[in-house]
């Protein structure tokens, strides 16, 4: 029996609306909600998946592959 490691990644997407005043830097604006968890994407609209495989009985490991 072979023991593995595996890697998926996905990419998920969500919009939302913003008012921001004319002074305010919308990135940091969003990053700021973003990182005090007011803006949270639910698990939904997937766009991209990808997995990478290790293969720990030699080292090995292959290359991203979308699924």
């Amino acid at each position: 029996m072979k023991r593995y490691e595996v890697i998926i990644e996905e990419t998920v997407d969500e919009t939302f609306s913003f008012e921001v005043p004319d002074n305010v830097d919308i990135y940091e604006y969003v990053k700021a909600k973003y990182y005090n968890e007011e803006i949270v994407l639910e698990p939904g609209e997937c766009q991209f998946r990808q997995m990478k495989i290790y293969d720990l009985s030699d080292n090995s490991c292959t290359d991203w592959q979308e699924f």
